[in-house]
């Protein structure tokens, strides 16, 4: 399919309907979809969830979606049967040889999309759904087609509207108030009483601004705290869910295992081992030159590194992040944390997982050899641990000295203006989120003893063997470092955000900010890996190029 199709503009292109059908993924069943052709998904039901690029969210009545060709939907079935309608067409180009793979920016493509006339949606979709002959009722269909993907482009678009500049500071607010105060009874009603909103409104605004409705976030938000806890302390499941807001342990139980995917007691016992004390003795020892590896986590680009090629991966949310899409070919995805069926289908001799946290390790060791290797290791220890499974152990350590003398060739080339030695923070921007980066990711590359030396608030978490910590605005003005860097996604609603916390107070305090050295990066540079590390370094001196405030969203567009 034609992916060049950002400069088209609406009136030179045309859509043909190609089918409609209706789904069904039966309670307490999982289905995935994957999608050929543009598809237009729409519930009429209250029942179940659905899951595209990891992201997990409730279905309600009149939901639809905007799916591009080569994406992937998993519907989660609950109590009930999950019923949605299927409309697949495709996007035609005046003058193109090929359907379009995306139409422009302006397409919401996997955003939720709530209808409230369901009436008139539903009367939409049987338009189409009819079935009579001739060439007049083709073009009925069509314009029919027409309408209604003019219909949920009008929704989305009055949806975001509502989202004015007051709403979206108050909505921020509570979400402050829910980080802080997440251990009290909270109610929605609660919540958008502080906002100084209605409640329907308040509830739709905060599910179109973070993704999920208000109580969905709050209990990711007390799991995530929950999960902190059960690493380290051996209390009682009552107590630990006492301590992040649960009042019923039940209750506490089936949310934990929805979010995390294994129950809370075996989390703790889990996280508490040690990698040894999982690895049974008979799979200590994997053949010494595997052929088919499979491997999940972040350590793709080291088995790259070493140029193997997997025969699969978790390729589910980085195949469109990694810098090294273009390597990539070939490699099946395996799904989050390795679906066993999907990998049994590719007949590994070796499985490598990055997590020791993994539900499905019983399983994939009746598959094949199956090792652990921490994701949280430094890249180099990842690459060594991975060199020695493979027997390529000289030729990773060759890689290491030659990268890191590059590295300081360098930084030596950069070191002329005597401003090396300065002191930086990195920070990233994802889903509207703010984190602090420790020593992971781009921020690997840019501490070096000729380049630049890690802020006081990055010490701190080192020192904390923290890799990364979540930030607020108000929190900001205590940020130090002679430079920042912003990572984000150039593409993506990020950008709505990026254009908020630039106006913010916190923001505008920081020091680095108001000195104009700030650097704006793609997030795709935000792994270290030793293929990103490795393309970093012709890219990096051109990102350090750009820093004054005039320039600055030109910095890593590469």
């Amino acid at each position: 399919m034609s992916t060049d199709c950002q400069a088209i503009p609406d009136k030179a292109m045309h859509v043909v309907l190609d089918d409609t059908s209706l789904l069904v993924c039966r309670r307490e069943e999982r289905m995935l979809y994957r999608i050929s052709r543009h598809l237009i998904v729409a519930f009429f039901g209250d029942s179940g969830r659905y899951r595209i690029s990891n992201i997990e969210r409730q279905i309600d009545p009149g939901l639809c979606l905007l799916l591009p060709p080569g994406c992937e939907i998993e519907l989660i079935g609950a109590a009930e049967d999950i019923q949605c309608h299927l409309i697949s067409f495709d996007v035609w180009g005046w003058g193109e040889q090929e359907p379009l793979a995306s139409v422009h920016e302006g397409w919401p493509y996997t955003r939720p999309i709530t209808v409230t006339d369901i009436i008139h949606l539903l009367e939409a979709i049987q338009r189409l759904k009819a079935t009579k002959h001739g060439s007049s009722w083709r073009m009925r269909q069509t314009i029919a087609l027409q309408e209604l993907i003019c219909l949920l482009l009008e929704q989305y678009e009055q949806s975001a509207g509502r989202l004015v500049s007051n709403e979206k500071d108050n909505i921020r607010m509570t979400i402050s108030y829910l980080a802080e105060h997440y251990t009290e009874k909270i109610t929605v009603n609660r919540l958008a009483r502080m906002a100084g909103m209605e409640r329907t409104k308040y509830s739709a605004a905060f599910q179109l601004y973070m993704g999920k409705k208000p109580l969905e976030y709050l209990n990711s938000l007390r799991i995530e705290k929950a999960t902190k806890l059960l690493a380290v302390f051996d209390q009682p499941l009552r107590e630990i869910a006492k301590q992040v807001g649960f009042s019923d342990e039940y209750y506490f139980n089936k949310r934990f295992t929805q979010y995390v995917g294994i129950p809370p007691r075996m989390y703790a016992n889990i996280s508490r081992s040690s990698v040894g004390e999982l690895m049974p003795s008979n799979n200590a020892d994997p053949s010494c030159e595997p052929r088919r590896i499979v491997i999940t986590g972040s350590m793709l680009g080291e088995l790259l590194a070493l140029e193997i090629k997997p025969v699969g991966a978790e390729l589910t949310i980085i195949r469109s992040q990694v810098v090294y899409r273009d390597l990539l070919q070939d490699v099946a995805d395996v799904g989050t944390l390795g679906d066993p069926s999907r990998i049994a289908a590719l007949c590994p001799d070796l499985i490598v997982l990055g997590c020791k946290l993994n539900r499905h390790y019983n399983q994939l060791l009746s598959i094949a050899p199956t090792v652990i290797i921490d994701n949280n290791l430094n890249t180099w220890d990842r690459l060594l641990s991975l060199a020695e499974l493979v027997g390529k152990h000289k030729e990773a350590a060759a890689w290491i000295a030659d990268y890191d003398k590059r590295w300081g060739m360098m930084w030596e080339s950069l070191n002329t203006d005597n401003k090396l030695h300065e002191t930086a923070t990195v920070l990233l921007l994802f889903q509207g989120q703010l984190y602090l980066m420790g020593n992971s990711g781009f921020a690997v590359s840019l501490y070096h003893d000729n380049g630049f030396l890690p802020s006081n608030c990055v010490i701190e978490l080192m020192t904390q063997g923290e890799p990364f910590r979540k930030v607020s605005v108000d929190t900001l003005s205590r940020l130090d470092g002679d430079r920042l860097f912003l990572l984000t996604d150039f593409h993506e609603i990020d950008n709505q955000n990026v254009q908020w916390l630039m106006n913010t107070p916190g923001w505008q305090a920081i020091d680095a900010v108001k000195r104009g050295c700030m650097h704006m990066v793609e997030s795709s540079w935000n792994y270290d890996d030793p293929i990103t590390r490795d393309r970093l370094l012709s890219v990096l001196p051109t990102i350090l190029r750009f820093y004054t405030a005039d320039r600055v969203t030109l910095a890593g567009c590469v």
